[in-house]
C-alpha cells in the first residue's frame, strides 16, 4: 500500500490513461495539513509552509502504457537527482511506486508539461524561514515528519501541527483526487519579536564577536511586562539547513547556557540590602584600597579604592564592598531576595530547553561562598535570569515572566492570549535607590560607555574569570557584560549583552556597554522615544 502525502497527484493528460491509472492506485492516502504560520509583532512571516513537489514513478504502468520517446525527460532526472531511471524501472518492473526525489520549484513547469506515463508529482510541503539566521534560535525548526524539533516549533508544535487524516479518495478522469474531507490546518503564532530589531542586534552581535574575537556573544531586548522584543547569540545557525550544523548553533543559548555573572548579578546584593532595611543607602565602607583578606581567601578590586559611598560602591564595582554588604545581611536576607529575583530556578519563557541554573546549597553555605556570591561569582545563571531580575527594576519592583508568543490565531480567532503575571519582590522606594545607583554606573562609574546623548541611561557592567577545567579560574579567559535600563527615568526597555571570552580588552565597560549604547540608540530611533532633561547632550 502506497500513502501519498499530498493533495493532487499531477499524472500525463491522456484521459484513458487517467481512468485506467485510477484501478491499479491504491485510494487510501495519507492528508497533512499545512502548519501554521509564525508572525512577528509587525505581521512580517517568519515561517510558513512552502509547496514543493515529490516526483515518483510506477515501473509496471510504464512499461505497460508508456510507447514513447522520452529520453529528454529521463536525462533531465537522471542529472538533477544523480539516478539512472531507465535502469531503475528495468530493474524494479513490479514495483507500482518508486519515491525520486523533490522537483527544483524553477522546473516544476517543464516538469509538468513533460510528464511520461507511468510519473506522476506528488504535491507537498516544506517548511520555510524567510530571515534564515537572524531569529534562528528562537523559531527554531520541524523535521521531515512536521513534527516541531526546536525552538517555539518544538514547544507549540501542538498548535502549530496540522491535522493528519487518512481517506478513500476518488480519482476523477482528469487526474485530481476528490476528497470527502479535508484536513484541517495548523494555528499560527504571533510574536512579541520585532524582526527589525532583532535583525539589528543580531548584526550588532555578529559585529561584536568579530570585533573581540570572541567565543560567543548573547543578546536579549525586553520591556518591563517581560515581552521579548529581540533575543540572539552568536555564532548563530541557518534553521532552513539545519542538519548542517552543530547543536552549539542550534541550542537557545539565552536561556539555556549558564555562566558566572559577575559585578551584574550585584543587583541581587544591592536590592536586598536596601529593601530588607539592612542599609539606608548613606552608608560609607571602606573598600580595603583594593585587596582584602577574608577567610583565607583574597579578594580583589580592579581599583583601589579606600572609603566609598553605598551607591559609589556600586557605581565602581567593588567586589570588597559588595561581599561585606552581603555578610552584613546574612545568608538568610541575601538568600530571600536571591530566590525572589527568580535565580535558581526556570523563567517559564515559552521556550524548550530552559536550563534552572546552579545556586549553591543554603544550609552548607559557607561565608566565603557567600562573600563571592554578592559579586557574582560562585553562582551560575542564564542570560534570560539576569534580564528577568532587571526587569523587575525598570517595572516598579515586580517579578514577571518572560515571554515570546502573544497571541495563537487560527481561522481569525484567537485561541490565546498571554495573560501577564506579576509578584511583587521590592518596594517603590527600593527600585528608586536602585535606579539611581544604576545611573551613576553610567553617569561615571564602569559604564560610561553605555551613555546615550540625549538619553538617561542606567544599568550594571560586569566582568567575570571563568572557572578553569583544572580547577580554580582562569587567568585569560573572562565573561564581559552590561544590563541597561532605557530609559533609566521612563523604563521601556531592558537591554543585556554578554560577550564570552574577548580578546584583549575584556571588562563589561568596554566590551558590552557600547554594544548596548547602540541598540538603544536604535530603539530610540525607532520607536520615536523622547529624550529627558538633565541628561547628557
Amino acid at each position: 500500500m502506497v500513502f501519498l502525502k499530498a493533495f493532487l497527484v499531477q499524472i500525463a493528460d491522456s484521459k484513458n490513461y487517467k481512468q485506467e491509472y485510477a484501478k491499479f492506485i491504491e485510494p487510501l492516502i495519507d492528508l497533512q495539513g499545512k502548519r501554521g504560520n509564525i508572525y512577528d509583532c509587525n505581521n512580517k512571516t517568519l515561517a510558513l509552509d512552502v509547496p514543493n513537489f515529490q516526483l515518483f514513478v510506477d515501473p509496471k504502468f510504464y512499461l505497460e502504457y508508456n510507447k514513447t520517446d522520452n529520453q529528454s525527460f529521463f536525462n533531465y532526472v537522471n542529472s538533477h537527482f544523480y539516478v539512472n531511471v531507465k535502469e531503475i524501472i528495468e530493474k524494479n518492473k513490479s514495483l507500482r511506486y518508486i519515491s525520486l526525489g523533490t522537483i527544483d520549484p524553477k522546473n516544476i513547469v517543464w516538469v509538468k508539461n513533460n510528464l511520461p506515463k507511468g510519473f506522476g508529482l506528488i504535491k507537498n510541503y516544506k517548511r520555510f524561514y524567510p530571515y534564515a539566521n537572524n531569529v534562528s534560535q528562537i523559531l527554531g525548526f520541524s523535521g521531515k515528519n512536521k513534527q516541531g524539533l526546536e525552538g517555539l516549533e518544538k514547544e507549540y508544535d501542538l498548535y502549530l501541527a496540522g491535522q493528519s487524516i487518512k481517506q478513500r479518495v476518488n480519482i476523477t478522469p482528469y487526474g485530481n483526487l476528490e476528497f470527502s474531507k479535508k484536513p484541517l490546518n495548523g494555528a499560527s503564532l504571533h510574536l512579541t519579536i520585532n524582526e527589525d530589531i532583532q535583525n539589528y542586534l543580531h548584526f550588532q552581535l555578529k559585529e561584536a564577536l568579530k570585533e573581540r574575537k570572541a567565543k560567543m556573544v548573547i543578546g536579549i531586548i525586553a520591556r518591563p511586562d517581560g515581552a521579548i522584543v529581540a533575543m540572539d547569540s552568536v555564532p548563530s545557525y541557518d534553521n532552513n539547513k539545519f542538519s548542517n550544523y552543530d547543536y552549539t548553533h542550534i541550542r537557545i543559548n539565552p536561556i539555556n547556557y549558564l555562566f558566572e555573572p559577575g559585578s551584574v548579578f550585584k543587583i541581587v546584593t544591592m536590592s536586598s540590602a536596601l529593601d530588607s532595611h539592612t542599609f539606608s543607602g548613606n552608608e560609607t565602607l571602606f573598600c580595603e584600597n583594593g585587596k582584602w583578606k577574608f577567610s583565607g581567601h583574597t579578594i580583589s578590586d580592579v581599583e583601589k579604592n579606600g572609603d566609598l559611598p553605598f551607591d559609589k560602591v556600586f557605581a565602581y564595582s567593588s567586589n570588597i564592598c559588595s561581599a561585606k554588604i552581603a555578610l552584613k545581611e546574612d545568608k538568610e536576607i541575601f538568600y530571600k531576595y536571591l530566590w525572589a529575583f527568580g535565580f535558581g530556578k526556570k523563567t517559564h519563557i515559552d521556550l524548550p530547553g530552559e536550563a534552572d541554573g546552579l545556586v549553591k546549597d543554603y544550609v552548607n553555605l559557607k561565608p566565603f561562598d557567600l562573600a563571592t556570591m554578592a559579586f557574582g561569582q560562585g553562582i551560575g545563571v542564564s542570560a534570560i535570569q539576569i534580564i528577568r531580575a532587571y526587569l523587575a527594576i525598570a517595572n516598579g519592583g515586580y517579578l514577571v515572566d518572560p515571554y515570546i508568543v502573544d497571541y495563537i490565531s487560527k481561522d481569525g480567532k484567537i485561541l490565546y492570549k498571554h495573560k501577564e503575571t506579576k509578584k511583587q519582590i521590592v518596594q517603590p522606594q527600593t527600585v528608586e535607590k536602585v535606579k539611581q545607583i544604576l545611573t551613576l554606573v553610567v553617569e561615571e562609574g564602569t559604564g560610561t560607555n553605555a551613555q546615550v546623548k540625549y538619553y538617561a541611561m542606567g544599568g550594571k557592567t560586569g566582568t567575570a574569570q571563568v572557572a578553569s577545567h583544572k580547577g580554580g579560574y582562569s587567568l585569560s579567559d573572562y565573561t564581559g557584560s552590561f544590563v541597561g535600563i532605557f530609559p533609566i527615568d521612563k523604563p521601556q526597555f531592558v537591554i543585556l549583552v554578554t560577550v564570552f571570552d574577548p580578546k584583549g580588552v575584556n571588562y563589561g565597560g568596554e566590551v558590552a556597554a557600547p554594544i548596548v549604547a547602540k541598540l538603544a540608540s536604535m530603539l530610540a530611533a525607532y520607536y520615536k522615544i523622547e529624550g529627558g532633561e538633565n541628561v547628557i547632550r
